[in-house]
């Protein structure tokens, strides 16, 4: 029994050394490790994707981190609500650059680097970022790549080639497992109508995924693999310890809120919406004390179904008129994954809404432009 134990014992911290093994050289060369207290303050960081630089046709040029911002986040890590909160900044966003005069906001990385996308971030949100971490684009395809690819149902087909760029994009409709290569081509695809903004929305959705994925037992196994991955691809103004506290606060699983900088199509670009930006910040950015009792009545509902399921939405929009509601009808070429209410801003609206129909609700810039909240309908999940 002794000897058994002995060789369960040893098996056991062979197991553990050659999961952790990984993680041996990310941890030497960035000099942190998980703190056990996490973070002790908010902090408030852009992260962006530096787009890769050619050096010649379909040749990349070595990464130096100064390609055009390809997506911006605003990130704040917030461990008193144990919640992180990540508003996208549309590319076309255009701002005035201090040296540089107006340009859209992706300009400022090659124009400036990370400290003129900080200020950049800054005029724009009202936010100043105290951090930055940019992204090759090559952390995608191996992070994902080291997941064993990460699941995302498609909604339309998406179909693109750029030689020169070395993009090849064809995508067919449905559930699927994504891998490197495969997400890449999703999360980059914006020649539909919404452009860049249908792009951040499906983004969004691959924020969602990629959390489960993590926080799988599968991905929990593969994550010293996929922190080794995408290490050499990041580069960051962050320390030691904020990099340590940060580990340590991401292994308390916070929740994660998406939000999309609220807007419209506009002047060649993506015009903020400084009223609807107003009550996200509140609430998620310490920028003031969040609204208090909402009401129902009058908002508008974008209802999103699918193919076959017209009398299902047909219910649903005589329950949501019986709230007081105004009701878009907004169908869809997939099914949505799940029932479930959106919402781009507080959250206040989606929770009464969820709460009255008795559905799951939830905060994200994957919302209908123009609607208030949505509700996606999916028939096997009933309200």
């Amino acid at each position: 029994m002794r000897r058994l134990f002995l060789g369960l014992f040893f098996f056991f911290i062979a197991a553990l050394a050659f999961w952790a093994y990984p993680l041996l050289g990310p941890a030497v060369r960035q000099g942190a490790l998980p703190s056990r207290e996490g973070l002790k303050a908010p902090l408030t960081l852009v992260v962006y994707g530096s787009s890769p630089e050619y050096a010649g046709y379909h040749k990349r040029a070595p990464e130096r981190f100064r390609g055009l911002a390809d997506t911006i986040l605003l990130v704040r890590l917030d461990p008193q609500a144990n919640r992180v909160v990540v508003l996208s900044v549309p590319r076309d966003v255009w701002v005035d650059l201090p040296g540089f005069g107006w340009h859209k906001v992706n300009a400022a990385s090659p124009l400036g680097g990370p400290e003129l996308v900080k200020e950049a971030v800054a005029r724009i949100t009202g936010v100043r970022p105290e951090r930055y971490v940019v992204v090759s684009l090559e952390a995608l395809r191996a992070l994902v790549d080291a997941l064993g690819g990460v699941r995302v149902c498609v909604d339309k087909p998406m179909r693109y080639v750029d030689t020169a760029a070395g993009l090849r994009i064809d995508l067919k409709p449905g559930c699927q497992l994504l891998k490197g290569e495969e997400a890449e081509g999703y999360l980059r695809f914006r020649k539909d109508a919404l452009g860049d903004i249908g792009r951040i929305q499906r983004q969004q959705a691959f924020f969602h995924a990629l959390k489960d994925q993590l926080l799988s037992p599968a991905g929990l196994l593969r994550l010293p693999r996929a922190v080794a991955a995408v290490e050499p691809y990041i580069q960051t103004d962050l320390t030691r310890e904020e990099r340590g506290a940060i580990l340590g606060f991401a292994m308390k699983r916070p929740e994660l809120v998406s939000l999309l900088l609220p807007g419209r199509f506009g002047g060649g670009g993506w015009e903020v919406d400084r009223g609807g930006l107003r009550s996200p910040l509140e609430t998620y950015f310490g920028q003031g004390a969040p609204a208090g009792e909402v009401f129902l009545e009058g908002r508008l509902v974008a209802l999103v179904y699918g193919p076959g399921q017209e009398a299902l939405a047909e219910r649903a929009r005589e329950r949501l008129r019986q709230l007081g509601l105004r009701v878009l009808l907004h169908p869809v070429d997939l099914p949505p994954s799940r029932t479930e209410v959106l919402e781009n801003g507080p959250g206040l609206l989606a929770r009464a809404l969820g709460e009255a129909l008795g559905v799951p609700y939830r905060v994200s810039g994957e919302a209908v432009l123009g609607a208030d909240l949505t509700l996606r309908l999916n028939p096997d999940q009933p309200m």
